[in-house]
């Protein structure tokens, strides 16, 4: 196992998740990438200022990934973080098929509720439509 994908949007779950990806890299010298996905929220004409719903999700994100980078870095991994932007579920699924990786670790859960009402729940699409074996980690 050379490459790990850890979805990260730092709730409790997904710093469970890493820390799972972090321990496993250490055993079998895996890379990791830390992946946030910036999710769209302007799909509905619902009269707010989208580009700054955006930028505040994405400046948020930005910052889970500083910490995520910061465990990284004193845990003495192989690792990177990367941000995209998209429906969740689907770009964690394209992104780990298209880049090959050995196995991916989500979360039980995700820091919004909201969004599992109303999309469904990102780590059930994950683990029912990846290539890849899916760690679940609660």
């Amino acid at each position: 196992m050379k490459k790990i994908l850890v979805c990260y949007d730092g709730s409790e779950w997904s710093k469970k998740a890493l820390s799972e990806a972090i321990n496993l890299s250490k055993k079998f010298d895996s890379h990791i990438t830390v992946l946030s996905v910036v999710p769209q929220v302007c799909f509905l004409e619902i009269g707010i200022d989208c580009a700054t719903v955006e930028s505040i999700f994405k400046a948020e994100t930005e910052g889970n990934l500083n910490v995520a980078k910061k465990i990284l870095k004193e845990e003495g991994v192989k690792g990177e973080t990367l941000l995209l932007e998209g429906t969740p579920a689907d770009v964690i699924v394209d992104h780990a098929r298209d880049n090959n990786y050995d196995l991916i670790v989500i979360g039980s859960k995700g820091k919004d509720a909201t969004e599992r009402t109303l999309f469904g729940s990102v780590t059930l699409k994950v683990a029912s439509n990846a290539a890849q074996s899916v760690l679940i980690v609660r």
